[in-house]
């Protein structure tokens, strides 16, 4: 029951929100909370679903060694090698993307405050990529 837990939370929080997006009566707000809640309600039903399924007794020893192998996986040394190097190589790439979507929105004439929020979130991405680097390079 201890891993069912969150995603009945989430669900019952899906469904009020799906309440709320129904009795509300503003114009664009209303489908927000309602969407917000279809995902919430559908994200928790297929978790807890999967749970479900994977704990089922006749699935036992196939779950058990899937467990065992997320745990092997997450504290082998090359696999967390792996896993930070991907992480690098994605950051990088954002960056690169980030700054040609500002780039192709500036010559598609397009509001400045949309391309400055672009330019501002790779700025932020950057920012926060050199602040985690050194607070990670001082703990190691």
């Amino acid at each position: 029951m201890k891993e069912r837990m969150p995603f009945v939370v989430d669900i019952v929080i899906g469904v009020v929100l799906i309440a709320v997006g129904l009795v509300m009566r503003v114009e664009y707000y209303d489908t927000m909370v309602f969407a917000a809640g279809v995902g919430l309600v559908s994200a928790g039903t297929v978790h807890l679903a999967r749970v479900i399924y994977w704990q089922a007794p006749q699935r036992q020893a196939a779950y058990q060694a899937r467990k065992q192998e997320a745990h092997i996986n997450a504290v082998d040394e090359r696999k967390q090698f792996l896993r930070m190097k991907a992480g690098h190589i994605a950051y990088q790439i954002m960056l690169i993307v980030l700054f040609g979507v500002a780039l192709v929105l500036a010559l598609a004439r397009a509001q400045a405050w949309v391309i400055l929020m672009v330019f501002l979130l790779t700025v932020f991405q950057w920012v926060i990529g050199v602040v985690v680097f050194r607070i990670l390079e001082k703990r190691m």
